[in-house]
């Protein structure tokens, strides 16, 4: 096939779609209505999803079994990541291997989660366990027992990381559904949430649900990172240098449908890496 045949084709495809659009467009309109359609008994409808044979499900079951195997090489913390839902196999990993520990179960796809409120059943959690093993200083008695609603956020994430404990004990869970929800999304949010899964007496099992979490999460969490290896010690300096690095081109900003600014590096992956073992050596 020459290439004269080949546009003629893409021609008369093009042609053809565009009759058929003009077509379509100038024929009659429906006479059909909503009030015309006989809608379904719900009763009947429950009836005809329940008896629907569920896909895949001796398969499902198979690769259920092949984590379960694993659960006793699993470490704190994990974050579960992937296609389709994660709520079943963790709240099946909590319930067989977490027996020992309290645990917290948060919805993180509700929006109108409350991170202090998070905190504050953590601490009493471990207070609660403190009590049950007697660990507690009493030195400290008079400042535990201070009610955990009226502290700071600060205040709590220094308790569940505070030397209450000798040892690793003494532990209390944390199960974060969807800890990439739109209301822990934001970057105050998962600077606290990164904060309080580096507390000593904090274990975090979570699972990330956003298709773009891994590409906006670093970004939330940059101003935390710098700070820490004092790269910078405010948000306006830290925003100063990304300006100048987005001047030079060095950092370019995408916003993704959901508002979220992504910073990346516009080297590929080859490139960075030999970067990275240059500046390392």
């Amino acid at each position: 096939m020459d290439t004269n045949d080949v546009d003629d084709e893409e021609f008369g495809f093009s042609r053809n779609y565009f009759l058929a659009k003009e077509l379509g467009s100038s024929g009659k309109k429906s006479t059909h209505k909503l009030s015309n359609i006989d809608p379904v008994d719900e009763q009947e409808l429950r009836e005809a999803i329940a008896n629907i044979e569920p896909k895949h499900e001796s398969e499902i079951a198979s690769l259920m079994n092949g984590y379960r195997s694993s659960y006793s090489k699993c470490g704190f913390s994990l974050l579960m990541y992937g296609f389709g839902s994660k709520k079943a196999l963790i709240e099946d990993f909590a319930s067989m291997t977490l027996t020992e520990y309290g645990v917290l179960v948060i919805n993180g796809y509700l929006q109108s989660i409350n991170l202090k409120q998070m905190l504050i059943a953590l601490a009493e959690l471990l207070w609660d366990q403190l009590k049950t093993q007697r660990r507690t200083p009493s030195g400290n008695s008079s400042k535990v027992q201070q009610p955990f609603n009226s502290r700071s956020v600060d205040d709590l994430l220094a308790f569940l990381d505070g030397p209450q404990v000798e040892g690793d004990e003494c532990f209390v869970c944390v199960v974060i559904h969807n800890i990439d929800g739109p209301g822990l999304r934001d970057s105050e949010t998962q600077q606290y949430l990164a904060r309080m899964a580096a507390c000593s007496h904090v274990s975090v099992v979570a699972s990330i649900d956003h298709v773009n979490a891994p590409l906006w999460m670093p970004v939330n969490n940059l101003y935390t990172i710098c700070r820490e290896r004092f790269l910078v010690s405010s948000q306006v300096t830290l925003n100063s240098h990304l300006t100048e690095f987005k001047d030079h081109e060095l950092v370019k900003i995408r916003r993704h449908s959901d508002g979220q600014d992504c910073l990346y590096i516009p080297l590929a992956t080859e490139a960075l890496e030999k970067l990275i073992l240059e500046i390392s050596q």
